[in-house]
C-alpha cells in the first residue's frame, strides 16, 4: 500500500477481500461506475447515469442513516472494487434487505460478489440479530444469480414479467438466506471469548 493511500480498517474479513467504511475518496470512483448503463441496468435502474455532484449528496447523506453500508476492497492491491450493504432493516422481525454492487468490470466474475454477499450476511446474522436476508435481482442477471447462490441465498419466489427493457419482460426474482442456509458463523471468532 502506498503511503498516499487510505488506511482501511478492516471491519468484515474475508479471504480474499474485506469490508470496510466508504471513503469520500471513494466517491469519484462511484460516480465512475454509476454512470456506467450496464451496471445500473443489472442494479434494475435501466436508462439510469449518476454525476458526480449526485454521488457527493448521497454519500454526504450516508451519515444520518444507520443501515450499515460497506466498500469491498480485494486484498491484493487495496482496490475498492463495488460497495455492499443493508436497506429497510426490520429490527423487530429480524429481517432485512442486501443490496450490492461490484461497479470495477474487471472484477466481474472473479467469486468477490459473492464472497462479499457471504460476508455481509453472516454480519447481518451475527452482529445485527438479523434472521432473514433477502435482495432481489432482475432474470436476466445470471452471472447474480450464480453468486448469490454460491453465497448461500435460495429463491424465495418471483414476480413474473415485472421488469421491462427494449420491449422484452423479465421476472424480477426473490432470494433469502438464513442462518441454517448460510452455515455456522465465521465471523464468531472476531470476539475472541467466544471463538
Amino acid at each position: 500500500m502506498s503511503p498516499e493511500m487510505p488506511v482501511r480498517p478492516e471491519i468484515v474479513p474475508g479471504e480474499r477481500i474485506y469490508l470496510s467504511h466508504p471513503l469520500r475518496e471513494d466517491v469519484p470512483l462511484f460516480a465512475h461506475w454509476f454512470a456506467d448503463l450496464e451496471l445500473t441496468t443489472y442494479l434494475g435502474q435501466p436508462g439510469k447515469s449518476y454525476s458526480l455532484e449526485q454521488e457527493q449528496k448521497w454519500f454526504e447523506g450516508l451519515s444520518g442513516h444507520s443501515d450499515p453500508l460497506f466498500a469491498i476492497i480485494v486484498r491484493d492491491g487495496q482496490r475498492v472494487i463495488g460497495s455492499l450493504g443493508f436497506k429497510e432493516i426490520d429490527r423487530r422481525h429480524g429481517s432485512a434487505e442486501l443490496g450490492v454492487s461490484i461497479g470495477d468490470k474487471a472484477a466481474w466474475g472473479k467469486g468477490y460478489g459473492s464472497e462479499a454477499v457471504r460476508l455481509l450476511a453472516d454480519y447481518g446474522l451475527t452482529f445485527l440479530g438479523l434472521h432473514t436476508i433477502h435482495l432481489w435481482f432482475v432474470a436476466f442477471n445470471e452471472r447474480g444469480h450464480r453468486a448469490y447462490l454460491k453465497a448461500g441465498f435460495r429463491e424465495a419466489g418471483r414476480i413474473r414479467e415485472a421488469y421491462l427493457l427494449d420491449g422484452k419482460r423479465y421476472d424480477k426474482v426473490l432470494m433469502d438466506c438464513t442462518r441454517e442456509d448460510l452455515g455456522p458463523s465465521r465471523l464468531i471468532g472476531l470476539v475472541r471469548q467466544l471463538g
